[in-house]
């Protein structure tokens, strides 16, 4: 099981890294060359497995992730107990990013071979995709308890462990992946995306610049770069490397979701909301784009439109206390108070500690008549946030 580690390789530029995987010329006429030769051979041998494998991995290797399913499901026709045939396929389909059916494979290769590391590494990584963080966690622990010293499982584990806020435990993850790999770009973004929500910002853009060098076309390094400079403020600077990203990988939502932010800073609220647009093109689910598209939306007065937004995005993550906070804001705007508080005590059941829910619930209550003493609020918003002195 070890040898697909290098269609792993490939499938984790695809996907993990989001910058397009490239072959080059003579890699693709080797493939070209494989891919005759195992069809001549199967037409004098039909039900050669071998011959099946051999043609799929070449259909891989130059792109034609379909045309490779299709002749791994051959081979799970005539070998339908054959772990190697579902780990295989679900990387195909993993590079279609088709993250269901991909742990489909993987589920079936773990019944047939429970310690297949392969299969548990790469579907942690579509349990990654997914957003279902803890289970990736214990994919990729269970990678690692079969493969020790495997860089990439420490890259999805710290992935996963970036997405449930274990920031410190995410980047003792990545340390050992750059230990165990200095030349995988992949572990430096990943630590620069954690020192970034860090506020490391001059360490997270020097890790960047290592991921640069040693792969200067990778779209997601120039993506959390944009990220923290829109962090120092440097919205301008942001914007150029949102676009270095977008030329590297023009069907980059998040990355139009960062040009648009860097935009709305800027007061470029028209521009912002044609590159939100944009992303939730591409990906009709992005409840991010919703969120800050609404915000946007508040910017320019257009408080309806903004509520179908915050809607939009608070079904899609209705865990967001974030979005109940702004959706109550633009409730207020049109003058509905009551759904407002509403909204700001469903942010504050979620975020016991937002300074800012309790500051907007208790105008939203004056604004109601209900509140004539609002210090108990406002003391509150200052248990949690003592510089909140504005709140006065």
């Amino acid at each position: 099981m070890r040898i697909l580690r290098k269609w792993g390789v490939i499938v984790a530029v695809v996907v993990v890294c989001a910058a397009v995987a490239t072959f080059g010329q003579t890699n693709n006429a080797n493939a070209y060359i494989s891919e005759l030769r195992q069809t001549l051979r199967l037409r004098l041998e039909p039900d050669n497995v071998n011959a099946y494998v051999s043609r799929g991995n070449a259909k891989f290797e130059r792109g034609q992730y379909q045309d490779a399913i299709a002749d791994y499901d051959q081979v799970l026709q005539l070998l339908p107990d054959n772990a190697s045939g579902y780990n295989l396929r679900g990387l195909a389909k993993l590079a279609l990013g088709h993250f269901e059916d991909a742990i489909a494979d993987y589920d079936q290769a773990l019944q047939l071979l429970p310690d297949d590391a392969n299969a548990h590494l790469y579907r942690g990584f579509a349990k990654l995709e997914l957003g279902q963080f803890q289970e990736a966690i214990a994919d990729a622990d269970q990678a690692l308890q079969l493969w020790p010293d495997d860089a990439f499982a420490y890259i999805i584990r710290g992935e996963a462990k970036v997405c449930l806020g274990q920031y410190l435990e995410s980047v003792a993850d990545f340390n050992q992946a750059i230990q165990l790999q200095p030349g995988d770009a992949r572990a430096y973004v990943g630590r620069a995306n954690v020192r970034t929500h860090l506020g490391q910002y001059d360490d997270a853009i020097a890790d960047l610049d290592q991921a640069l060098q040693l792969q200067p076309d990778y779209a997601r390094a120039y993506l959390v770069l944009g990220g923290a400079k829109s962090r120092l403020g440097q919205y301008d600077d942001a914007i150029a490397d949102y676009d270095q990203a977008l030329q590297l990988q023009p069907d980059y939502p998040a990355a139009y979701v960062g040009l648009g932010h860097a935009k709305t800073h800027l007061g470029q609220y028209q521009d912002a909301i044609a590159n939100y647009d944009q992303a939730l093109q591409l990906w009709p689910d992005y409840a991010r784009a919703y969120f800050f598209r609404g915000r946007a939306k508040v910017e320019l007065g257009q408080y309806q439109d903004a509520i179908t937004d915050y809607d939009q995005a608070l079904q899609l993550q209705p865990d967001e206390a974030a979005g109940f906070l702004r959706r109550g804001i633009a409730k207020a705007h049109l003058g509905q108070y009551q759904d407002a508080i509403t909204d700001y005590d469903q942010a504050l059941q979620l975020q016991p500690g937002n300074a800012s829910a309790y500051h907007y619930r208790v105008l939203a209550k004056l604004n109601a008549g209900q509140d004539r003493n609002p210090i108990a609020d406002y003391d509150q918003a200052l248990q949690f946030l003592p510089n909140f002195a504005a709140s006065y």
